[in-house]
């Protein structure tokens, strides 16, 4: 069976990607460091138009240990990476050459999550699982028929749980895309609905922990046979 999950684990010095492995890195966002000077201009702007002080901090520190992260596999500071985005966001690397990575990034919480690959697209999402949130209004406004009746054929007890693992797929795979929720094609695959592991329309989903009470999911368009899980920044080597 593909993406067989590693435990999360201390990364080696030099991590490097194969056709054989992807790489996913989760790391805490409650940190008191000064990491503003690892960001580009517009990136800084994007956290000053957020107004909620706990949002912006969020938005710094994902977007800090993601250039981090991907400075690790280059060997380039982090802030001198350069980026391009999509027509609705996704970030790229700009100006490196084409094997340069693949990369994605979530954040929820207390808690973000990086996923680096060797050439194919890639998504991830994190969401930390609320107690108090509105699931069914949520699923109302953004799930298909199938999606939600999938939903409602759980019990009770289960439905929120459901509810989490639809949202975490649905995201990763359309952040995966490129296109997010202004993708003209937004219903999973009934394929993609059960099983911790699915394949459907080009794309393979993997549902997994991130610790407890949180859930996170990656989308990919290849099978790969090991996903290695590592505890990112700071590094504890």
């Amino acid at each position: 069976m593909p993406f067989f999950l590693t435990p999360w684990q201390a990364p080696p010095l030099r991590p490097e990607l194969s056709d054989q492995t992807l790489h996913i890195w989760r790391f805490p966002l409650n940190c008191t460091e000064s990491l503003e000077n690892l960001l580009d201009e517009q990136e800084l702007q994007r956290a000053g138009r957020l107004r909620v002080p706990g949002k912006a901090r969020a938005f710094i520190v994902a977007r800090a240990r993601l250039r981090q992260i991907l400075g690790f596999y280059l060997g380039l500071a982090p802030e001198a990476l350069r980026f391009d985005y999509g027509l609705y966001g996704k970030p790229a690397l700009a100006g490196l050459p084409d094997e340069a990575p693949s990369f994605n990034l979530s954040h929820s919480g207390n808690w973000g999550l990086c996923v680096v690959s060797k050439g194919c697209a890639v998504g991830v999402d994190i969401e930390a699982l609320g107690r108090s949130l509105d699931y069914a209004k949520l699923a109302a406004g953004f799930f298909s028929k199938s999606e939600q009746h999938w939903l409602q054929a759980g019990s009770e007890r289960e439905r929120r749980r459901r509810f989490f693992l639809i949202w975490t797929r649905k995201e990763a795979w359309l952040k995966g895309k490129g296109g997010g929720f202004s993708d003209s094609v937004q219903d999973l695959d009934r394929a993609h609905l059960q099983g911790c592991c699915t394949h459907a329309g080009g794309w393979w989903i993997r549902s997994f922990p991130v610790t407890r009470d949180y859930l996170a999911a990656l989308a990919v368009t290849r099978d790969f046979p090991l996903l290695q899980r590592w505890n990112g920044w700071p590094l504890s080597n």
